[in-house]
């Protein structure tokens, strides 16, 4: 992730506005033939550069706290990818750090810019469809195929295992579409490939509105070349079913809906415009928000699409709150 925020970054701050902090020399040297800034620690480039105005945090979990603490206490913006910690209560204090510093803060949901979940969201909010009953959520992907005893990404203890890994994205679109989850009912993990952590995690909760969520993870599925996120969410008028691409109405019988109704609802999304294209638009939506706001300009091409989507620290607390919870359920703590 470091790597794709840093071209990003580069290509909407400029090449000349961004350093990387990085420890192991050789990449530096490599860095540095590319005519980028580099600092070997976090103090390092707090000592030698005076004018930082922003930070991506984009290491692994263990240390987040330590590092988003370090710019926070200095009041300087930081975009944090998922999940927030490991700890709670490090993730409560991180907060309240920002809150009482007045600092901005950013995490990196960055499924909330993808356009067919935004557009999903509509729909639950401004109600075309009628009320939501229920819904089913599902990420999939290939990413652990074989036993691994040495990486922790198969530790769970040290932010590993596909709760921790996929979990973060799932459980924040979910909120991010239905709501505050107000009772996690039930959870279960299973172990495929990985001793030390979970493989696949099957959950059920009720949003705060009375939504009721069915949700599973499943990170060993050697069908998929990559992530892949579906929703099925049944509405008074209507089932709809989407992906990271497209999604799909199936209209009740019943439905008071006229057919121009009907066909406007399900008329075709067109991607969000963004200045520079990389993995998907909304990599450099998210980023054009968080250095638009380090900065004070408006880096946006798409001045419409997502203005409000952006999620802060207190989302990555409450994300935070409901692993905690769910991996107690479930056995892994």
């Amino acid at each position: 992730m470091g790597l794709s925020h840093l071209a990003i970054a580069g290509h909407i701050a400029g090449p000349l506005n961004v350093a990387v902090c990085e420890a192991n020399r050789l990449i530096r040297f490599i860095y540095n033939r590319l005519n980028v800034r580099t600092y070997p620690s976090v103090v390092d480039a707090l000592a030698s550069d005076k004018g930082i105005t922003g930070v991506i945090i984009a290491t692994p979990t263990s240390s987040h706290y330590t590092i988003s603490k370090i710019f926070l206490e200095q009041s300087i913006p930081c975009f944090i990818e998922k999940p927030l910690t490991l700890m709670v209560n490090r993730s409560k204090e991180l907060m309240d750090l920002a809150t009482s510093g007045n600092v901005y803060t950013q995490m990196g949901f960055v499924l909330r810019y993808v356009s067919t979940f935004s557009r999903l969201r509509d729909l639950v909010r401004t109600g075309p469809l009628g009320a939501v009953h229920s819904y089913r959520a599902r990420m999939t992907g290939k990413v652990i195929t074989s036993p691994d005893t040495k990486s922790w990404r198969t530790d769970f203890s040290a932010g590993g295992g596909c709760l921790n890994e996929y979990g973060p994205h799932l459980i924040d679109l979910c909120r991010f579409i239905f709501g505050d989850v107000s009772t996690l009912q039930s959870a279960e993990k299973s172990h495929v490939h990985s001793a030390r952590a979970d493989d696949q995690i099957a959950f059920n909760w009720i949003h705060s509105s009375g939504v009721a969520g069915d949700v599973k993870l499943d990170w060993c599925d050697t069908t998929k070349r990559k992530s892949v996120i579906q929703f099925e969410v049944n509405f008074e008028h209507a089932c709809v079913k989407g992906d990271n691409s497209a999604l799909h109405f199936d209209f009740r019988g019943n439905n008071s809906l006229t057919p121009e109704q009907q066909s406007q609802i399900a008329e075709p999304l067109t991607p969000p415009k963004v200045s520079f294209y990389l993995r998907g638009e909304e990599y450099t939506l998210q980023l054009e928000d968080f250095i638009g706001h380090c900065t004070g300009h408006n880096y946006r091409v798409d001045h419409e699409f997502g203005l409000e989507n952006a999620a802060k620290l207190c989302d990555g607390l409450e994300v935070d709150l409901l692993i905690e919870s769910i991996s107690k359920k479930a056995g892994l703590k």
